[in-house]
């Protein structure tokens, strides 16, 4: 390690949470070199069931841990305290804990389904088998709106189907994957078997990203990064599993108009609007849009800002200095295309961190950065629509395709529903759980985490075949 250091902000207050030692490139040579190691020596040939017992181990060292990693969620993201408790940790370590079991249940081999004429050839009898087997060694890098629940959702899958991983988390919020990596420690996991490594640059994230010992990479950021990391990883062909942004919508028919200012507040008091898969573009109908804006002045409005640790509070700051100026820039961008700020606009640098007011952006049409970017922050815009036609034409005017929702009767929506192009779409509220895999399409993404896709895509299929003698 190096003798340099991070310094971990508290974005509520700016005080200093921690210096972290940063690694230096010689060591993330190191770590892919050990996890290399670890891989083609016992681990990938470790039985389901050692690897299963390991995991387990190590969610029990987390769960002991739980108000530690409250408090380190708080501090280094700004997340309202409930939610940390109740989501960030709480909830990470169950999906983790329901991924064991899913990976469990799934076969490690298939018989492929061949005729009998082909199985029974004269005196020959053809066996045909697809094996799943773990990939190598993984690249995880997750993002930092919700540290602990995203690298579990990489290294659970991972680590249980037999590979190694090297581990970085965002330089923004390291604190809490440090101490998923005490935990693994503690929990008894091989020399090499998983890294964690934190540093202030990209230099080893470009490593972990084009080295030739590693055989696949799993990001959750921008879109812009993961455009970056597939170029990177393409002269190695690594698979690369990406979860990237996403602009979604949140489209409701005439008959749920009166749900939109509820899914708008929703937003805000989701991590202050730092959410891939937050509804922040909602679609009414033209002729309820005025209504809507005025529902949604009033409850943005009356909204709390301030200390996450404060019950009260319902909208905490953003990550960064650099976050305060993207929202501020978006809103800006909107207000000079016509658009009109009905509540909020503005930063609070009076709150003492990195706060922006909850902000609903009252817009014609979708052809502004507004509408079109990720912001990654407490902004919705409202776009009224004709029909459901230009409801769904608006919906799908985006390069995003990670998410949306549909509001209203349930067999109309769920019809809407089919033509919204996205890789979750939501009728009338969803499911958010272990067994229900998420993904991006188009430039929101790659591959899926969750539920039995997110475990398989740790795997790579193997076709044996035999003939008897």
């Amino acid at each position: 390690m190096s003798a340099a250091t991070l310094r971990v902000t508290n974005p509520a207050d700016l005080s200093t949470v921690a210096e972290v030692p940063t690694a230096e490139f010689a060591d993330f040579e190191r770590a892919v070199q050990a996890a290399r190691r670890a891989f083609d020596g016992e681990w990938s040939r470790t039985s389901a069931a050692e690897r299963a017992e390991l995991v387990l181990r190590f969610l029990d060292v987390l769960e002991k841990r739980q108000e530690s990693l409250v408090d380190t969620v708080v501090a280094e993201t700004g997340a309202l305290l409930s939610m940390a408790r109740r989501v960030q940790v709480a909830g990470a370590i169950q999906h983790a804990r329901t991924a064991v079991r899913i990976h469990a249940a799934l076969p490690e081999e298939e018989h492929n389904p061949i005729p009998l004429a082909d199985l029974v050839a004269g005196d020959r009898v053809v066996t045909s088998v697809l094996t799943w087997e773990p990939l190598g060694v993984v690249s995880a890098i997750p993002s930092y709106n919700v540290p602990l629940f995203i690298t579990l959702w990489k290294i659970v899958p991972a680590l249980l189907t037999g590979n190694t991983v090297v581990l970085r988390p965002s330089p923004l919020a390291p604190l809490t994957v440090l101490a998923a990596g005490a935990a693994a420690e503690e929990a008894g996991f091989p020399p090499g078997v998983l890294n964690v490594l934190v540093e202030d640059g990209t230099a080893g994230a470009q490593l972990m990203t084009s080295a030739s010992q590693v055989d696949a990479v799993s990001f959750t950021g921008s879109t812009a990064v993961g455009s970056a990391i597939m170029a990177q990883a393409a002269p190695t062909l690594k698979r690369v599993m990406l979860e990237l942004g996403g602009k979604s919508a949140g489209l409701y028919l005439p008959g749920a108009v009166d749900r939109a200012a509820d899914g708008i507040v929703t937003v805000m008091r989701a991590m202050a609007g730092q959410g891939c898969v937050l509804q922040t573009r909602v679609l009414v109908p033209e002729s309820h849009k005025e209504q809507v804006l005025a529902e949604a002045a009033d409850r943005v409005g009356a909204l709390r800002i301030g200390d996450p640790r404060d019950p009260a509070t319902d909208v905490g700051p953003v990550i960064s200095a650099a976050q305060v100026e993207r929202c501020a820039e978006h809103v800006a961008a909107a207000r000079r295309h016509g658009g009109r700020v009905v509540v909020g606009g503005r930063a609070r640098p009076d709150l003492g961190g990195h706060f922006f007011e909850p902000t609903v952006v009252d817009l014609d049409d979708t052809a502004n950065r507004l509408a079109q970017e990720e912001t990654f922050g407490p902004v919705v815009s409202v776009i009224g629509y004709r029909d459901v036609d230009h409801a769904v034409a608006l919906a799908n005017d985006t390069v995003y395709g990670l998410s949306g929702a549909v509001y209203g009767p349930a067999g109309e929506a769920l019809a809407v529903a089919r033509r919204i192009r996205a890789g979750t779409v939501l009728v009338n509220g969803g499911y958010f759980g272990p067994y229900a895999s998420s993904g991006g399409w188009r430039h929101s993404g790659e591959w899926r985490e969750r539920g039995r896709e997110g475990i398989r895509a740790y795997q790579q299929v193997k076709h044996v075949t035999a003939v008897s003698s």
